[in-house]
């Protein structure tokens, strides 16, 4: 009989599902983490819709359920749900804030449309919603109030979520959805064919390189307000971490977006282990 415990269903959700947020999770004091399985399996449930459904109505009502789900808890009223059950909880106490995940769900929308944003404001507002605001309650259920302390890990979510954007391509593409905002194709000469059919021209590399780039320096800012976060609240932050990883495969692939070597990249655990524990995110 093993002595291994159980993981919880948004434990278990979130490992199959986010395995990066999942290991960061793992560094949150014992008596917070499932909160953060919580938190990060709600973002799973809406961040899918696009995958389950076949048109943009369908996940409008997906959608739709999980504010109407929001709207019951305000009233009272919990659905029998596995995710919606440790959520009311976490409303109810106070924790998260209801505002904040119906903008989560609301942004979530633009993936219904498989249109691309028109410019990089469009994309940092979307990423803002999503992976900003996702770190930003995570930090929030970990215990950091004041204003800088979350715009740190907003900061920080905002660049994970960047990089999940350059890592999603290859995965986008087979879809024939496109992040990459209009102006970024149209200034180094991209076709969206190109992205659709892989192709590893100069054009496309120069064009990742760019965003790899606009992205580091958006890890840099996060770091920047570093001090700010309190190191029990770090592991919200501890993404970017990740997300640096993944920019150094990148750049030993020659900014190739839909090599194996980048895409296929496992969490460098062994160096979020040393981060973590120094708190030097």
């Amino acid at each position: 009989m093993s002595d291994t415990p159980s993981l919880s269903y948004c434990a278990d959700y979130v490992r199959r599902n986010d395995k990066d947020r999942f290991l960061c999770a793992l560094f949150a004091p014992p008596d917070r983490r499932e909160d953060l399985f919580t938190l990060y399996a709600f973002n799973q449930e809406i961040s899918k819709t696009r995958e389950m459904v076949s048109e943009a109505m369908l996940g409008q009502i997906r959608l739709q359920w999980w504010r109407d789900a929001l709207a019951d808890i305000a009233k009272g009223k919990i659905r029998k749900h596995e995710v919606v059950e440790p959520l009311a909880a976490l409303i109810g106490q106070g924790r998260l804030a209801p505002k904040t995940l119906e903008a989560m769900i609301d942004a979530r929308e633009f993936d219904l449309f498989d249109q691309a944003p028109k410019d990089m404001t469009a994309l940092e507002g979307y990423i803002d919603e999503t992976s900003g605001k996702l770190s930003q309650a995570a930090a929030t259920l970990l215990g950091a109030e004041d204003d800088a302390a979350l715009k740190a890990a907003r900061l920080a979510g905002n660049a994970y979520g960047l990089v999940g954007i350059l890592r999603a391509m290859v995965f986008h593409g087979r879809a024939k959805r496109q992040y990459v905002p209009e102006d970024h194709l149209h200034k180094h000469g991209v076709a969206t064919g190109d992205i659709f059919e892989f192709r590893k021209t100069d054009a496309v590399k120069a064009m990742t390189r760019d965003l790899a780039h606009q992205a580091q320096d958006k890890i840099n800012a996060a770091r920047k307000m570093r001090r700010h976060l309190p190191k029990k609240a770090a592991p919200a932050a501890l993404p970017v971490t990740l997300a640096e990883n993944y920019l150094k495969k990148l750049k030993k692939a020659d900014f190739d977006p839909f090599s194996a070597e980048f895409g296929l990249a496992r969490p460098a655990s062994f160096r979020l282990t040393l981060r973590a524990l120094s708190g030097y995110w």
